[in-house]
């Protein structure tokens, strides 16, 4: 070999040492925030999915969520539940990160398979959910304090029960849960190399964050149906301040539609919720979800039936394809599957943006 090689041959391993520090620096891993109250907990019963595994939207994708005879657990994809009723719980992706024991899904199920497949770099999803909370007033953003009027309303109704709350009591209440939400997901981040080893050494990007929410904002009486443009307003200052405090001004933002009792029940809450993806800031970077015609019918009929409580024929045709009311999206696996998916679809439209 020439002296004229043997520089250009060590002048390359010069570079490639000096390049190998920013390149493992370098390795990624993809972060998403799964956020709601128990539409996004989840309450679906992961057998469904073997009850229609021919069903034209199941079948595609089916195989691929089976490891033999059991559910499949995935080997790119991570999960941390850290609000979960009963106890935080991370690991990698597969059946029982919703909230009905033993093994139940939400959303995170179908949404982590379709991002793993569509996804060459790790992931992460960080899943904070409680159940029964509204915007109006648990998840309300701090660009939207509560007026006077509020609450003097909340001091008041809360008085009649236990005359002992103070104004300060009430202050609290408003926003808590979304100060919970950012302090669990700063927690989550900083704690990525403890929970999962696999991951140690990766550098955690922000890659998107989907919001399914909305049931208590309808029926609690914080907002009634001439006032829905509030809650396009605060969930408009919600996605702001999320991305503020993230830190992650530019973060796919996908809304997930309130779905519950399917199509016909979609009216002017569902509108409020798209009207905030219409508005001209959000064009390109937040997207709304329509999850209405994923709602089981065929689970619906029976809980419409009593099958739930008939005969032993009938109990085995409804837990085929239901085990929760109609608020819970009548725990169908399918439809729990199926909104994830969709919400991953999504996500991924919004980053090729």
């Amino acid at each position: 070999m020439s002296i004229r090689s043997l520089s250009v041959s060590a002048l390359l391993l010069t570079l490639l040492a000096a390049a190998s520090p920013a390149l493992a620096a370098e390795k990624v891993v993809k972060v998403y925030f799964l956020v709601g109250q128990s539409n996004m907990e989840g309450k679906g019963n992961p057998a469904h999915l073997d009850t229609y595994r021919e069903d034209p939207a199941i079948k595609p994708t089916y195989a691929g969520l089976k490891d033999g005879d059991g559910w499949k657990v995935r080997d790119d994809v991570w999960i941390t539940y850290p609000s979960k009723a009963g106890g935080a719980k991370h690991g990698p992706l597969t059946i029982g990160y919703g909230t009905k024991e033993p093994e139940s899904i939400g959303p995170e199920f179908g949404f982590g398979h379709a991002i793993g497949e569509a996804t060459e770099t790790p992931v992460l999803l960080i899943k904070i959910a409680w159940g029964g909370k509204s915007l109006a007033v648990d998840f309300r953003p701090p660009s939207a304090p509560p007026t006077d009027a509020e609450l003097a309303a909340m001091l008041e109704r809360l008085q009649k029960k236990a005359p002992n709350t103070t104004l300060e009591e009430v202050k609290d209440r408003y926003g808590f849960y979304y100060r919970e939400t950012i302090r669990h997901a700063k927690e989550e981040l900083a704690n990525i190399d403890a929970e999962f080893p696999e991951l140690k050494g990766y550098k955690p990007e922000i890659a998107g964050f989907i919001w399914h929410q909305g049931f208590n904002d309808v029926i609690n009486g914080d907002l009634k149906a001439e006032q829905y443009a509030s809650y396009t307003r605060w969930l408009a200052d919600f996605i702001r301040d999320v991305r503020k405090d993230l830190s992650a001004p530019d973060m796919p933002f996908v809304i997930g539609e309130l779905s519950t009792g399917g199509i016909p029940n979609r009216g002017d809450f569902q509108k409020a919720q798209a009207a905030t993806a219409d508005m001209k800031e959000f064009q390109g970077n937040v997207a709304f979800v329509p999850t209405a015609e994923y709602y089981d019918t065929v689970a619906q009929a029976l809980f419409e039936k009593g099958a739930w409580k008939g005969t032993d024929e009938e109990k085995a045709q409804w837990a085929a394809v239901g085990n929760d009311r109609p608020y819970h999206y009548l725990g169908s696996g399918k439809t729990y599957y199926l909104k994830g998916v969709a919400f991953a679809d999504a996500v991924l439209k919004l980053q090729s943006k």
